[in-house]
């Protein structure tokens, strides 16, 4: 059973804050080594499960998504790490992997929940795909789904959980700790948070057949509203991106992996114009 696992860090229990999240902060060093433990518990829950092939995508796009070091790594998994890459967070996924897993994970931009963001805090103010207002466990669902792949599991705060059954109602959600604001949380002792984490994993994968992909219709429509209105002029120089207001990019695309790639582009290259 070959097993994909895209880990952030923002949904980690004790990461709260930006001095956490980013690698000039001066709490980086041990949010790093927080965001590892649930890591290496989720891939201990799939094996425990049966997973015969594991990857780890690092998700955490702060430090340009270097965030997991190697040597610290369960070795039973492949890391990949770095960016840019094609389709960022679910680089190299296809539809030889079983499941997906999203431990670490956080609630869209402008929802409430510990460090609240869409893929890039500074530049993405919402983003709906299909007119379903969506953040990176949305996304990323369809791109998996696109593939015949399902999201199995997501850990995170309780907001978080929530957020994602709501869209995909058969994941086992690994609560981890429980939001009382943006920068504040209720959050379990690292060794509780790692056990619940390696259990949500292995119960996620023994119950695969209950799992089921999100698949998103075509043609897919991605609306994408930035937080600055230059950041629209420039991703609307994308060719078939259009402009429906001054901050928002429409991105059309007859399939999933093309609208993705796309509105990936649209934020890198709109972040470019911040001042």
């Amino acid at each position: 059973m070959k097993v994909y696992i895209s880990m952030d860090m923002e949904g980690v229990a004790g990461v709260t804050h930006r001095e956490q999240t980013n690698p000039l902060g001066y709490d980086y060093g041990y949010a790093r080594h927080l965001m590892i433990g649930e890591c290496n518990a989720a891939i201990q829950g799939c094996l425990d499960a049966g997973a015969t092939e594991l990857v780890v995508s690092d998700s955490h796009g702060g430090n340009g998504c270097k965030t997991l070091l190697a040597e610290d790594l369960h070795p039973a998994a492949d890391l990949i790490t770095g960016i840019p890459r094609p389709y960022g967070q679910l680089s190299t996924l296809d539809s030889s992997f079983a499941a997906l897993l999203m431990p670490g994970y956080h609630v869209r931009h402008g929802a409430r929940g510990v460090l609240n963001h869409t893929l890039n805090g500074q530049t993405v103010a919402r983003l709906l795909v299909n007119g379903v207002e969506v953040g990176e466990i949305g996304s990323n669902a369809g791109l998996a789904g696109h593939y015949g792949v399902p999201v199995v599991m997501v850990s995170g705060d309780d907001l978080t959980v929530a957020e994602s059954k709501a869209q995909l109602p058969w994941i086992e959600g690994a609560v981890v700790k429980w939001a009382l604001g943006r920068y504040s949380e209720r959050g379990l002792h690292p060794r509780r948070a790692q056990e619940v984490v390696r259990s949500a994993a292995a119960v996620s994968l023994r119950n695969l057949d209950r799992m089921k992909p999100y698949r998103v219709a075509s043609p897919v429509q991605f609306d994408l509203a930035f937080k600055d209105t230059s950041m629209a002029e420039v991703a609307a120089q994308i060719p078939g991106v259009q402009l429906t207001d001054p901050r928002t990019a429409r991105i059309t695309a007859h399939d999933y992996p093309t609208a993705f790639a796309a509105y990936h582009a649209a934020v890198d290259l709109g972040s470019t114009t911040r001042r």
